[in-house]
Protein backbone atom coordinates (compact mmCIF):
# COMPACT_ATOMS: atom_id res chain seq x y z
CA UNK A 1 0.00 0.00 0.00
CA UNK A 2 2.95 2.09 0.19
CA UNK A 3 4.51 4.01 -3.04
CA UNK A 4 8.14 3.06 -3.27
CA UNK A 5 10.85 5.31 -4.97
CA UNK A 6 12.72 3.30 -7.32
CA UNK A 7 14.89 6.01 -8.47
CA UNK A 8 16.31 8.52 -7.09
CA UNK A 9 14.44 12.13 -5.84
CA UNK A 10 16.37 13.76 -8.28
CA UNK A 11 15.58 11.40 -11.47
CA UNK A 12 11.70 11.56 -9.71
CA UNK A 13 11.63 15.41 -10.33
CA UNK A 14 12.61 15.51 -13.65
CA UNK A 15 10.60 12.96 -14.70
CA UNK A 16 7.80 14.81 -13.02
CA UNK A 17 8.57 17.94 -15.01
CA UNK A 18 9.41 16.13 -18.23
CA UNK A 19 5.77 14.80 -18.21
CA UNK A 20 3.99 18.11 -17.76
CA UNK A 21 5.98 19.43 -20.59
CA UNK A 22 4.59 16.48 -22.55
CA UNK A 23 1.09 17.44 -21.36
CA UNK A 24 1.52 21.27 -22.51
CA UNK A 25 1.95 19.90 -26.09
CA UNK A 26 -0.68 17.28 -26.40
CA UNK A 27 -4.33 18.03 -28.09
CA UNK A 28 -6.98 17.98 -25.77
CA UNK A 29 -8.24 14.61 -25.46
CA UNK A 30 -8.35 11.60 -22.59
CA UNK A 31 -5.62 12.55 -21.10
CA UNK A 32 -3.91 10.39 -18.23
CA UNK A 33 -2.36 12.27 -15.68
CA UNK A 34 0.10 11.94 -13.18
CA UNK A 35 -0.11 13.90 -10.30
CA UNK A 36 2.33 16.92 -8.99
CA UNK A 37 3.89 14.85 -5.69
CA UNK A 38 2.41 17.43 -2.97
CA UNK A 39 3.62 17.48 0.61
CA UNK A 40 0.80 18.03 2.72
CA UNK A 41 1.33 18.95 6.18
CA UNK A 42 -0.69 17.35 8.71
CA UNK A 43 -2.07 19.84 10.97
CA UNK A 44 -3.80 20.25 13.76
CA UNK A 45 -4.78 22.93 16.55
CA UNK A 46 -3.40 25.65 14.25
CA UNK A 47 -3.78 29.02 15.48
CA UNK A 48 -3.08 32.31 14.60
CA UNK A 49 0.19 33.53 16.21
CA UNK A 50 3.07 30.89 15.36
CA UNK A 51 4.10 31.57 19.20
CA UNK A 52 0.78 30.15 20.27
CA UNK A 53 0.01 26.19 19.97
CA UNK A 54 -2.44 24.18 21.24
CA UNK A 55 -2.92 19.97 22.16
CA UNK A 56 -1.34 17.95 24.81
CA UNK A 57 -0.62 14.37 24.49
CA UNK A 58 0.15 12.54 28.25
CA UNK A 59 0.64 8.29 28.40
CA UNK A 60 0.84 6.63 31.82
CA UNK A 61 1.51 2.89 32.13
CA UNK A 62 1.25 0.47 34.81
CA UNK A 63 1.25 -3.72 35.13
CA UNK A 64 -1.94 -3.80 34.65
CA UNK A 65 -3.17 -0.47 32.89
CA UNK A 66 -2.36 1.93 30.35
CA UNK A 67 -3.96 5.15 29.34
CA UNK A 68 -3.76 8.05 26.75
CA UNK A 69 -5.38 11.20 27.08
CA UNK A 70 -5.64 14.03 24.07
CA UNK A 71 -6.64 17.21 23.86
CA UNK A 72 -7.48 18.64 20.80
CA UNK A 73 -7.47 22.63 20.25
CA UNK A 74 -8.18 24.84 17.37
CA UNK A 75 -10.86 26.55 16.02
CA UNK A 76 -12.99 23.72 13.78
CA UNK A 77 -16.49 23.64 15.52
CA UNK A 78 -17.04 20.19 13.33
CA UNK A 79 -15.64 17.88 15.59
CA UNK A 80 -16.57 14.23 14.26
CA UNK A 81 -15.56 10.24 15.11
CA UNK A 82 -15.76 7.85 12.52
CA UNK A 83 -15.44 4.05 13.14
CA UNK A 84 -14.17 1.47 10.86
CA UNK A 85 -14.17 -2.44 10.90
CA UNK A 86 -11.87 -4.95 10.40
CA UNK A 87 -11.27 -6.38 7.12
CA UNK A 88 -9.10 -9.18 5.99
CA UNK A 89 -6.06 -6.71 5.22
CA UNK A 90 -6.36 -4.08 7.76
CA UNK A 91 -7.18 -3.42 12.12
CA UNK A 92 -10.64 -2.44 13.32
CA UNK A 93 -10.23 1.39 14.26
CA UNK A 94 -11.89 4.92 15.37
CA UNK A 95 -10.80 8.29 14.16
CA UNK A 96 -11.76 11.44 15.73
CA UNK A 97 -11.03 14.79 13.77
CA UNK A 98 -13.20 17.50 12.45
CA UNK A 99 -15.71 17.08 9.37
CA UNK A 100 -14.00 19.02 6.44
CA UNK A 101 -12.23 17.83 3.66
CA UNK A 102 -8.55 18.46 4.22
CA UNK A 103 -6.76 17.10 7.30
CA UNK A 104 -9.69 15.49 8.84
CA UNK A 105 -8.12 12.65 10.94
CA UNK A 106 -6.39 13.99 14.05
CA UNK A 107 -5.33 11.28 15.47
CA UNK A 108 -7.51 7.31 16.71
CA UNK A 109 -6.98 3.83 17.95
CA UNK A 110 -7.56 0.48 16.58
CA UNK A 111 -8.12 -2.75 17.58
CA UNK A 112 -4.67 -3.61 18.59
CA UNK A 113 -4.51 -0.95 21.09
CA UNK A 114 -2.50 1.46 19.18
CA UNK A 115 -3.13 4.99 19.37
CA UNK A 116 -1.59 8.15 18.01
CA UNK A 117 -1.90 11.70 17.66
CA UNK A 118 -0.49 15.03 16.20
CA UNK A 119 0.84 18.06 17.94
CA UNK A 120 1.82 21.11 16.02
CA UNK A 121 5.06 23.17 16.59
CA UNK A 122 7.07 25.46 15.35
CA UNK A 123 8.84 25.08 11.92
CA UNK A 124 11.57 22.68 13.08
CA UNK A 125 13.80 22.84 9.75
CA UNK A 126 12.68 19.53 8.60
CA UNK A 127 14.34 19.06 4.99
CA UNK A 128 13.73 16.10 2.72
CA UNK A 129 15.63 13.11 2.72
CA UNK A 130 16.76 11.91 0.01
CA UNK A 131 18.10 8.39 1.44
CA UNK A 132 14.68 7.80 1.69
CA UNK A 133 11.44 7.11 -0.14
CA UNK A 134 8.85 9.84 0.06
CA UNK A 135 5.29 9.02 1.58
CA UNK A 136 3.32 8.77 -0.75
CA UNK A 137 0.88 11.59 -0.11
CA UNK A 138 -2.02 9.71 -1.71
CA UNK A 139 -2.29 7.65 1.08
CA UNK A 140 -3.49 9.26 4.44
CA UNK A 141 -0.95 8.66 6.43
CA UNK A 142 -3.32 7.92 9.46
CA UNK A 143 -5.16 5.89 7.94
CA UNK A 144 -2.25 3.70 6.70
CA UNK A 145 -0.98 3.87 10.47
CA UNK A 146 -4.08 2.51 12.24
CA UNK A 147 -4.99 0.23 9.28
CA UNK A 148 -1.65 -1.35 9.13
CA UNK A 149 0.85 -0.91 12.42
CA UNK A 150 -0.18 -2.41 15.97
CA UNK A 151 2.93 -1.22 18.16
CA UNK A 152 5.08 1.73 18.74
CA UNK A 153 7.88 -0.35 17.59
CA UNK A 154 5.82 -0.54 14.37
CA UNK A 155 5.68 3.01 14.32
CA UNK A 156 9.56 3.61 14.83
CA UNK A 157 10.26 1.16 11.53
CA UNK A 158 7.78 3.32 9.59
CA UNK A 159 9.38 6.44 10.82
CA UNK A 160 13.17 5.04 9.92
CA UNK A 161 12.45 3.66 6.80
CA UNK A 162 10.07 6.87 5.48
CA UNK A 163 10.63 10.37 4.70
CA UNK A 164 7.42 11.87 6.98
CA UNK A 165 7.43 15.50 6.84
CA UNK A 166 7.86 17.01 10.57
CA UNK A 167 8.13 20.40 9.84
CA UNK A 168 6.12 22.01 12.25
CA UNK A 169 4.08 18.95 13.90
CA UNK A 170 5.52 15.85 16.65
CA UNK A 171 3.73 12.71 15.99
CA UNK A 172 2.97 10.84 19.43
CA UNK A 173 1.96 7.29 19.90
CA UNK A 174 1.53 4.26 22.22
CA UNK A 175 0.19 1.27 22.29
CA UNK A 176 -1.19 -2.08 24.54
CA UNK A 177 2.58 -2.66 25.21
CA UNK A 178 2.81 -0.01 27.43
CA UNK A 179 5.04 1.55 24.72
CA UNK A 180 4.93 5.52 23.50
CA UNK A 181 6.99 7.29 21.65
CA UNK A 182 7.21 11.23 19.79
CA UNK A 183 8.56 11.96 16.70
CA UNK A 184 10.17 14.90 16.37
CA UNK A 185 12.79 16.75 14.05
CA UNK A 186 15.46 18.74 15.89
CA UNK A 187 19.30 19.36 14.81
CA UNK A 188 18.41 18.23 10.78
CA UNK A 189 17.61 15.01 11.83
CA UNK A 190 14.64 12.57 12.94
CA UNK A 191 14.64 12.41 16.87
CA UNK A 192 12.80 9.44 18.84
CA UNK A 193 11.63 9.85 21.98
CA UNK A 194 10.75 6.49 23.71
CA UNK A 195 8.96 5.18 27.15
CA UNK A 196 8.76 1.75 27.81
CA UNK A 197 7.01 2.46 31.18
CA UNK A 198 5.80 5.27 33.45
CA UNK A 199 4.75 8.16 31.24
CA UNK A 200 5.24 10.24 28.41
CA UNK A 201 4.11 14.10 27.87
CA UNK A 202 3.91 15.97 25.05
CA UNK A 203 2.89 19.84 23.84
CA UNK A 204 3.75 21.80 21.23
CA UNK A 205 7.58 22.63 21.90
CA UNK A 206 10.22 20.15 20.67
CA UNK A 207 12.45 18.23 23.45
CA UNK A 208 15.16 17.20 22.23
CA UNK A 209 18.14 18.22 23.61
CA UNK A 210 16.57 20.30 26.29
CA UNK A 211 17.35 20.07 30.00
CA UNK A 212 14.22 18.35 31.38
CA UNK A 213 12.29 19.25 33.64
CA UNK A 214 14.61 22.11 34.69
CA UNK A 215 15.12 24.42 31.28
CA UNK A 216 11.94 22.85 29.40
CA UNK A 217 9.71 26.34 28.68
CA UNK A 218 6.54 25.56 28.23
CA UNK A 219 4.01 25.77 31.28
CA UNK A 220 1.55 23.46 29.97
CA UNK A 221 3.99 20.36 30.19
CA UNK A 222 5.21 21.62 33.71
CA UNK A 223 1.64 21.47 34.86
CA UNK A 224 0.98 17.96 33.74
CA UNK A 225 3.97 16.63 34.77
CA UNK A 226 3.19 18.32 38.26
CA UNK A 227 -0.05 16.28 38.53
CA UNK A 228 1.55 12.70 37.33
CA UNK A 229 4.47 12.58 38.28
CA UNK A 230 4.16 10.79 41.62
CA UNK A 231 1.04 8.97 40.70
CA UNK A 232 1.80 4.94 40.48
CA UNK A 233 -1.95 4.21 39.39
CA UNK A 234 -3.03 5.09 35.81
CA UNK A 235 -6.69 5.97 35.37
CA UNK A 236 -9.38 7.71 33.67
CA UNK A 237 -9.89 10.05 36.60
CA UNK A 238 -6.10 10.85 36.60
CA UNK A 239 -6.11 11.89 32.55
CA UNK A 240 -9.53 13.51 32.99
CA UNK A 241 -8.21 15.97 36.17
CA UNK A 242 -4.99 16.28 33.94
CA UNK A 243 -6.77 17.23 30.47
CA UNK A 244 -9.21 19.68 32.87
CA UNK A 245 -6.22 21.49 33.72
CA UNK A 246 -4.56 21.44 30.57
CA UNK A 247 -7.71 22.92 28.17
CA UNK A 248 -7.61 26.15 26.29
CA UNK A 249 -10.45 28.77 26.38
CA UNK A 250 -9.84 32.13 24.44
CA UNK A 251 -10.64 33.65 21.44
CA UNK A 252 -8.15 32.77 19.12
CA UNK A 253 -8.19 29.08 20.33
CA UNK A 254 -10.37 26.59 22.43
CA UNK A 255 -10.25 22.91 23.31
CA UNK A 256 -12.72 21.67 21.05
CA UNK A 257 -12.80 17.88 22.15
CA UNK A 258 -11.15 15.58 24.34
CA UNK A 259 -10.47 11.94 24.22
CA UNK A 260 -9.12 8.95 27.04
CA UNK A 261 -7.67 5.96 25.77
CA UNK A 262 -7.63 2.66 27.90
CA UNK A 263 -5.65 0.42 26.04
CA UNK A 264 -5.78 -2.43 27.57
CA UNK A 265 -9.96 -2.61 27.34
CA UNK A 266 -10.03 -0.76 24.02
CA UNK A 267 -12.75 2.22 25.80
CA UNK A 268 -12.42 5.53 24.29
CA UNK A 269 -13.59 8.08 26.46
CA UNK A 270 -15.47 11.33 24.83
CA UNK A 271 -15.36 14.96 25.81
CA UNK A 272 -17.12 17.63 24.22
CA UNK A 273 -15.39 21.15 24.50
CA UNK A 274 -13.81 20.50 28.10
CA UNK A 275 -16.84 19.77 29.54
CA UNK A 276 -15.20 17.18 31.67
CA UNK A 277 -18.66 16.06 33.44
CA UNK A 278 -20.12 14.58 30.41
CA UNK A 279 -18.16 11.98 28.73
CA UNK A 280 -19.55 9.71 25.83
CA UNK A 281 -17.80 5.78 26.54
CA UNK A 282 -17.27 4.00 23.01
CA UNK A 283 -16.39 -0.22 24.16
CA UNK A 284 -14.10 -0.21 20.17
CA UNK A 285 -14.60 -3.69 19.82
CA UNK A 286 -18.49 -3.24 20.02
CA UNK A 287 -18.71 -0.31 17.97
CA UNK A 288 -16.66 -2.27 15.29
CA UNK A 289 -18.79 -5.32 15.43
CA UNK A 290 -21.90 -2.85 14.12
CA UNK A 291 -20.08 -2.17 11.03
CA UNK A 292 -18.96 1.48 9.85
CA UNK A 293 -20.21 4.45 11.33
CA UNK A 294 -19.87 8.01 12.03
CA UNK A 295 -20.76 10.43 14.72
CA UNK A 296 -20.61 14.59 15.19
CA UNK A 297 -19.92 15.44 18.27
CA UNK A 298 -23.40 17.70 18.40
CA UNK A 299 -25.80 14.63 17.93
CA UNK A 300 -23.41 12.71 20.59
CA UNK A 301 -24.02 15.64 23.65
CA UNK A 302 -27.46 16.78 24.25
CA UNK A 303 -26.21 19.84 25.63
CA UNK A 304 -23.66 22.40 24.27
CA UNK A 305 -21.55 23.63 26.47
CA UNK A 306 -21.42 27.54 27.24
CA UNK A 307 -17.88 27.75 26.46
CA UNK A 308 -19.31 25.92 22.78
CA UNK A 309 -21.37 28.42 22.42
CA UNK A 310 -18.56 31.33 23.37
CA UNK A 311 -16.74 30.16 20.55
CA UNK A 312 -19.45 30.10 18.24
CA UNK A 313 -20.36 33.46 18.59
CA UNK A 314 -17.47 35.29 19.37
CA UNK A 315 -14.35 33.22 18.90
CA UNK A 316 -12.37 33.01 15.90
CA UNK A 317 -13.57 30.24 12.97
CA UNK A 318 -12.31 28.47 9.82
CA UNK A 319 -13.92 30.11 7.53
CA UNK A 320 -14.77 27.61 4.92
CA UNK A 321 -17.96 26.21 6.79
CA UNK A 322 -19.42 29.82 6.76
CA UNK A 323 -18.30 30.41 2.89
CA UNK A 324 -19.45 26.83 2.14
CA UNK A 325 -23.01 27.39 3.43
CA UNK A 326 -23.21 31.22 1.90
CA UNK A 327 -22.09 29.86 -1.32
CA UNK A 328 -25.06 26.61 -1.07
CA UNK A 329 -27.82 29.05 0.44
CA UNK A 330 -27.04 32.24 -2.20
CA UNK A 331 -25.70 30.34 -5.39
CA UNK A 332 -21.88 30.80 -6.45
CA UNK A 333 -22.03 34.84 -7.41
CA UNK A 334 -23.91 35.66 -4.38
CA UNK A 335 -21.78 33.80 -2.02
CA UNK A 336 -18.48 34.18 -3.83
CA UNK A 337 -19.42 37.61 -3.20
CA UNK A 338 -19.73 37.75 0.64
CA UNK A 339 -16.12 36.36 0.77
CA UNK A 340 -14.39 39.32 1.74
CA UNK A 341 -17.35 40.69 3.82
CA UNK A 342 -16.60 37.42 6.05
CA UNK A 343 -12.16 38.03 5.77
CA UNK A 344 -13.05 41.42 6.82
CA UNK A 345 -15.38 40.82 9.72
CA UNK A 346 -13.76 41.83 13.17
CA UNK A 347 -14.74 41.95 16.73
CA UNK A 348 -11.25 43.46 17.35
CA UNK A 349 -10.05 40.94 15.42
CA UNK A 350 -10.82 39.38 12.51
CA UNK A 351 -14.08 36.26 13.22
CA UNK A 352 -12.95 34.13 9.78
CA UNK A 353 -9.59 33.08 9.18
CA UNK A 354 -9.04 31.98 5.63
CA UNK A 355 -5.27 30.75 5.78
CA UNK A 356 -4.68 28.98 2.12
CA UNK A 357 -5.65 25.51 2.93
CA UNK A 358 -9.03 26.66 4.38
CA UNK A 359 -10.08 27.75 0.86
CA UNK A 360 -8.61 24.72 -0.54
CA UNK A 361 -10.77 22.77 1.77
CA UNK A 362 -13.64 24.85 0.58
CA UNK A 363 -12.77 24.14 -3.04
CA UNK A 364 -12.17 20.58 -2.33
CA UNK A 365 -15.43 20.25 -0.83
CA UNK A 366 -17.75 21.80 -3.67
CA UNK A 367 -15.60 19.10 -5.99
CA UNK A 368 -16.48 16.19 -3.70
CA UNK A 369 -19.65 17.01 -3.95
CA UNK A 370 -20.05 17.75 -7.76
CA UNK A 371 -19.96 21.61 -7.95
CA UNK A 372 -17.14 22.11 -10.48
CA UNK A 373 -17.78 25.47 -11.53
CA UNK A 374 -18.06 26.46 -7.58
CA UNK A 375 -14.72 25.10 -6.71
CA UNK A 376 -12.54 26.87 -9.38
CA UNK A 377 -14.07 30.57 -8.23
CA UNK A 378 -12.83 29.23 -4.89
CA UNK A 379 -9.46 27.89 -6.21
CA UNK A 380 -9.09 31.53 -8.40
CA UNK A 381 -9.75 33.49 -5.02
CA UNK A 382 -7.10 31.19 -3.37
CA UNK A 383 -4.43 32.05 -6.08
CA UNK A 384 -5.24 35.71 -5.81
CA UNK A 385 -4.91 35.53 -2.14
CA UNK A 386 -1.87 33.67 -1.79
CA UNK A 387 0.12 34.21 -5.17
CA UNK A 388 3.03 32.66 -4.65
CA UNK A 389 2.35 28.99 -3.27
CA UNK A 390 2.53 26.65 -5.90
CA UNK A 391 -0.25 24.29 -4.46
CA UNK A 392 -3.05 27.23 -5.46
CA UNK A 393 -1.80 26.76 -8.72
CA UNK A 394 -2.04 23.06 -8.69
CA UNK A 395 -5.85 22.86 -6.92
CA UNK A 396 -7.09 25.00 -10.10
CA UNK A 397 -5.46 23.54 -12.56
CA UNK A 398 -7.29 20.24 -10.79
CA UNK A 399 -10.53 21.62 -10.93
CA UNK A 400 -10.00 22.64 -14.33
CA UNK A 401 -9.24 19.19 -15.72
CA UNK A 402 -12.45 17.80 -14.19
CA UNK A 403 -14.76 20.50 -15.84
CA UNK A 404 -12.71 19.06 -19.32
CA UNK A 405 -10.81 22.79 -19.69
CA UNK A 406 -7.40 20.96 -20.44
CA UNK A 407 -5.93 24.54 -22.15
CA UNK A 408 -6.61 26.34 -18.36
CA UNK A 409 -5.82 22.90 -16.77
CA UNK A 410 -2.37 22.69 -18.54
CA UNK A 411 -1.44 26.68 -17.79
CA UNK A 412 -2.13 26.29 -14.01
CA UNK A 413 0.04 22.88 -13.68
CA UNK A 414 2.73 24.58 -15.48
CA UNK A 415 2.40 27.68 -13.15
CA UNK A 416 2.67 25.30 -10.33
CA UNK A 417 6.00 23.78 -11.93
CA UNK A 418 7.17 27.23 -12.07
CA UNK A 419 6.12 28.34 -8.68
CA UNK A 420 8.27 25.52 -7.37
CA UNK A 421 10.31 23.40 -9.96
CA UNK A 422 11.55 20.75 -7.26
CA UNK A 423 8.94 19.68 -6.14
Amino acid sequence: MIYMQTNSKAEEKIKKRNVMIIFKILEIGQIVFTRLTILIFLITGLSIHNSTHACIFVSMSSNDSIFVGFNEDGQDLRAKVWIFPATDKTYGRAFWGFARSLYAYQGGMNDQGLCVDINTCDYTGWADDPKKPNWDTEIDIIDYILSNIATVDEAIYLFNKYDIDLSGTMWVFADADGKSVIFEWVNDQLQILRKNQGYQICTNTIQSNIDIPKKYPCSRWRIADQMIRNQNTPSVNLMRRILSAMCMQSYYCATAYSTICDLVNKKIYLYYYHNFEEVVVFDLMEELAKGGSNYSLQELFEVEPYSLLTQKYIGIQWGDAQLIKNINEKRIKEGLNTFQALKDETQTYNKFLFQEWVLENTGLHLMSNGKIEEAIEIFKINVNEYPESFKVYYRLAEAYRRNNNIELAIENYQKALDKDPDN
